[in-house]
Parts: C-alpha cells; sequence; structure tokens
C-alpha cells in the first residue's frame, strides 16, 4: 500500500514537515494550528452531517484529520468520523478511526468517550452482538480480527483496569473458536502479567478445564490430566480464596479418581494376562490411595484373591 505524505506546518514556522500517517507522534499539550483550509473543510464537514448527508460528513471529517493533523479541528473531525461510522452501521471501520484518535489525540478533552466507545465495539464483536453491515444484520467476526482489536484495547493502556480483561477475552475468543493451545497461552500470559488481577483466578482456572476437555477428546492424554492437576493446584495455592477454588478442589479429587480407576484397569488386564505380581501392584495401590468406596473394595477383594 502506497502511504500519502500529509504536510504538517508548525504555527508561526516557515515551511513543512512531511510525515506518514503511521509516523505522525502523538500531540502532547494544547499547542495546535489553526488552518483556514481547515476550518472551511470542517464546517462542510458539520454542515452535511446537519443535513443528514452521513457520507460525505464522514468523507469531510476524515479529510481534515488525514491533510491537517495538527490543526485545532483533528481531533474532533476524528473522533466524529469514528463516531458517525460506528452510527451509520460501519463499527469495524469505527474501531480502526477511534484508534487513529487515540493513538494522536491523548490530551483532548474526547480521549476517555473514545476510548470507552472503541472498547464497546470491540466487546460487541466478542459477545456475537456487532452489527456490522446497513441493514443491521449480526456477523461473526474473524477470530485473528477478533484478537487483534482486543490486542489494541489490551496494549492502549497495558497498566489499566481494561488490560485484563482485553487479555481474559482473547482466551475466551481462542477458546470459543476451538483453539486450546493458543487459548491456554492467552490464559497463562494474563496470570503471568496481571497476577494481581480479578481476571487471573478464572483465567487459571479456564488452563486447568481445558486440558480437562482435551484428556475426554477422541485422543485421551493422560499428561493432559497431570497438567490440568498442576493448573487446579497452581490456583490454590496463587488465590486460595477466590470462588473458583472450591471447584478446583473438586477437580483434583476427580482426577484423582479417575488415576486409580486407571490403575485398577491396568491391575485387571494384568490378571487376565497371569502377570500377578504386576496385577498385585496397581491393585495394592488403589487399595492405599482409593477412598472407602467400591473401588478400593474391588481391589482389595482381587488383592486377597492373589496372595492366597
Amino acid at each position: 500500500m502506497i502511504k500519502l505524505l500529509i504536510p504538517i506546518c508548525a504555527l508561526a514556522v516557515v515551511g513543512c514537515e512531511s510525515f506518514t500517517d503511521s509516523d505522525t507522534p502523538p500531540l502532547v499539550g494544547s499547542v495546535q494550528g489553526k488552518s483556514p483550509e481547515a476550518a472551511v473543510l470542517f464546517q462542510k464537514a458539520q454542515n452535511y452531517q446537519a443535513a443528514g448527508n452521513t457520507k460525505n460528513a464522514i468523507k469531510t471529517f476524515r479529510r481534515v484529520a488525514n491533510n491537517y493533523p495538527s490543526d485545532a479541528n483533528a481531533a474532533e473531525a476524528r473522533f466524529m468520523e469514528a463516531y458517525l461510522l460506528d452510527q451509520s452501521g460501519d463499527p469495524l471501520e469505527s474501531f480502526d478511526a477511534y484508534q487513529k484518535f487515540i493513538n494522536r489525540y491523548a490530551g483532548s478533552p474526547r480521549y476517555a468517550q473514545a476510548v470507552k466507545s472503541q472498547e464497546e465495539v470491540a466487546y460487541a464483536a466478542v459477545n456475537g452482538t456487532l452489527k456490522s453491515n446497513f441493514l443491521g444484520l449480526k456477523s461473526r467476526i474473524d477470530e485473528k480480527k477478533l484478537v487483534a482489536m482486543l490486542e489494541k484495547l489490551r496494549d492502549n493502556a497495558p497498566q489499566a483496569a481494561s488490560a485484563p480483561r482485553a487479555q481474559y477475552a482473547i482466551g475466551q475468543v481462542l477458546e470459543s473458536r476451538d483453539k486450546p493451545k493458543e487459548a491456554i497461552l492467552a490464559y497463562e500470559q494474563l496470570v503471568s502479567e496481571y497476577p494481581k488481577s480479578g481476571y487471573a483466578p478464572e483465567a487459571q482456572f479456564r488452563i486447568g478445564e481445558i486440558l480437562i476437555k482435551d484428556s475426554q477428546s477422541g485422543n485421551p492424554d493422560q499428561a493432559n490430566l497431570e497438567r490440568a492437576k498442576r493448573a487446579y493446584n497452581d490456583l490454590l495455592l496463587a488465590y486460595p480464596s477466590s470462588p473458583f477454588a472450591p471447584q478446583a478442589k473438586q477437580r483434583i479429587a476427580t482426577i484423582g479418581r479417575s488415576d486409580l480407576q486407571a490403575s485398577y484397569n491396568i491391575a485387571e488386564f494384568y490378571r487376565k494376562k497371569g502377570q500377578l505380581a504386576s496385577a498385585a501392584y496397581y491393585y495394592q495401590e488403589v487399595v492405599t490411595k482409593a477412598p472407602a468406596g467400591p473401588l478400593r473394595n474391588q481391589a482389595a477383594a482381587r488383592l486377597g484373591e492373589i496372595n492366597r
């Protein structure tokens, strides 16, 4: 793609500098130029908006922001471009326009509103409630696009509470789109980078849940059960008072019962093959570790038969 060069003239300074859109630095403070041409264009955009000609209003506000990024009207022009795109049924374009505003106009009174509006677009997309065309129909957004949007929310303010929320949503998107390995990595990143966040305990719990699900799939992997157990134990160690702690304890107990059932099955296999010493080893493991109940009783009975 060819980048257009944007002339930026400092107030009361002869000559111009040229920057590409991606190179344009953010404005700090309130010193901005006042271009007569920008003022005329901005007024024209407002007239289009007042007349209900949203399409031309968007184009003209965009011209002001693109061609006169340091002008006093530029921040408002970029904001109005984003706002009208959202209102007219083009929220994904709106998201990108808000991002351009956020990148450059951190000192604008509209900044907080832009951040909030951009978040609303992103989470509507995540939740499947985004109306992304002019007919007002909902549409499913590609997971890569969703993740990219959420990464921008996270990176816009990495120390704010919005960052771990966005990172958790990345994990949710990947998990819901059947990307278990990628989802685990996203949740692990959240726990690592935002351990004190309210989202961290749930993220740690989700890691265990994904691993449990994988172990129960068509190709069960015993190693995933061990990894799940570690994930739940890590949750109990780091967040013992979390609402997810009781569920983690239950999952660990369930994994333990699964392990003991597997040991009993192995013992039965060896018994039927006549390898009684090996069978006795696994029956003894069940008797030693299993709580009182049918499985322990069955193992004890088999062990008694072997030792007679």
